[in-house]
């Protein structure tokens, strides 16, 4: 039985911590270190950070960012951006009684070949008939397939993670019925493209 124990030791000081760092579009700030026996066999690893730790915005800690090591320069693992979720106490806080929430689910393609899956909220003033959230769901997939192929990747996120595309959405759908909030709940890379 000690001898087991003493293999397992083993394996952990062979060992060695390599650093994690954000892609470009996020400064490239180091996102935390990993233990692996080469940075090779950490390739494929996934690192959950938030906005806030990024950017030390206190008002942006809801939005929790997915990054993925895809290559080592080095020592240095490097990764991309896989996906975004708001927390769920963020939203349960946007909630209001006698309004409407309305939900889409989208594929969206980067004019660069990237494939993601955004899902936005849109929350009204006050409750709203069936076919006005017709036409705001309609006017939310309408703008973000519009904008996903007008921008590469890169852009999007940067205005999928800091609201930019939100702002863009309330702005068109309150001509339709008053809104209260727009937020883009959750956004996942499906494919990347080919290279």
């Amino acid at each position: 039985m000690p001898q087991k124990a003493t293999s397992v030791k083993d394996k952990w000081r062979a060992k060695k911590w390599f650093p994690i760092m954000a892609p470009k579009n996020f400064g490239e700030v180091q996102l935390g270190v990993t233990p692996a026996y080469s940075p090779e066999s950490a390739l494929g690893r996934k690192v959950e950070t938030t906005l806030y730790e990024l950017s030390g915005d206190t008002s942006l800690i809801h939005v929790h960012l997915y990054f993925k090591a895809v290559t080592n320069s080095g020592e240095r693992l490097n990764t991309a951006f896989v996906g975004h979720e708001l927390s769920r106490d963020y939203i349960r806080s946007l909630i209001r009684r006698k309004s409407s929430k309305v939900n889409i689910v989208t594929d969206v393609v980067t004019k660069d070949g990237y494939t993601l899956r955004l899902k936005g909220l849109a929350l009204t003033t006050y409750r709203c008939h069936r076919s006005q959230r017709t036409a705001l769901r309609n006017i939310m997939a309408d703008l973000l397939r519009k904008r996903a192929e007008e921008s590469t990747f890169d852009q999007l996120v940067q205005e999928i993670v800091f609201g930019k595309l939100s702002n863009d959405i309330f702005e068109a759908g309150k001509k339709i019925y008053p809104l209260r909030k727009v937020e883009m709940e959750k956004s996942k890379v499906l494919r990347f493209p080919v290279q």
